[in-house]
């Protein structure tokens, strides 16, 4: 009876090692750049850079109020990129998530994915996943702790973050692809 408990064990290890969260899975490797942010930090930051006379605070400060999850996996690792790319397909498969918009340009790509949040102008998360960045040109002296970047995996979760306003934020962060999700947010 032993011998098939610890059997099954192991043969539940792959499985279960599958469908860990690839946030938690690379937190703490060598191969990843890793960056999370809680609300706290986005409070601060929008206390921060966001003028009270700016019209748009109001606005921004409902965003960063309502965003309960940032994080942000950067790696040049091909392995570390392969398990990215699964790890996506498996999520999208898995979840309610539709694509929102797709960016080619040379090698990269841009996709973005959101879970739809109370109605069609809000969202649960926002999956970024970039891939095919190593041989940009405009990116070839920009490096993370010696790492020349390959593949960007973003996801943002909240309670019902307003579209229209995560491009206000990834403008704000100067994150990658915030100039392609402002003219999706644009569109709506």
């Amino acid at each position: 009876m032993k011998k098939q408990i610890i059997f099954l064990a192991l043969m539940l290890v792959p499985v279960l090692t599958y469908c860990q969260d690839i946030f938690e899975k690379y937190e703490d490797s060598g191969e990843v750049t890793y960056i999370a942010m809680q609300p706290k930090m986005f409070q601060m930051l929008a206390k921060m850079s966001v003028s009270a006379d700016d019209p748009d605070a109001k606005d921004f400060f409902s965003l960063v109020n309502s965003i309960t999850s940032f994080k942000v996996i950067t790696t040049e690792s091909n392995g570390v990129s392969k398990d990215i790319t699964s790890w996506v397909s498996t999520r999208l498969k898995s979840s309610s998530f539709e694509e929102l918009m797709r960016v080619k340009d040379g090698d990269s790509n841009v996709k973005f994915y959101v879970k739809e949040g109370k109605d069609d102008d809000h969202i649960q998360e926002l999956l970024m996943f970039v891939t095919g960045l190593k041989n940009r040109e405009e990116l070839k002296d920009i490096d993370m702790n010696g790492r020349k970047i390959e593949t960007v995996l973003l996801s943002l979760t909240g309670d019902n973050i307003p579209l229209r306003q995560i491009a206000k934020l990834t403008d704000k962060m100067d994150l990658p692809g915030g100039d392609q999700l402002k003219k999706a947010g644009d569109k709506q």
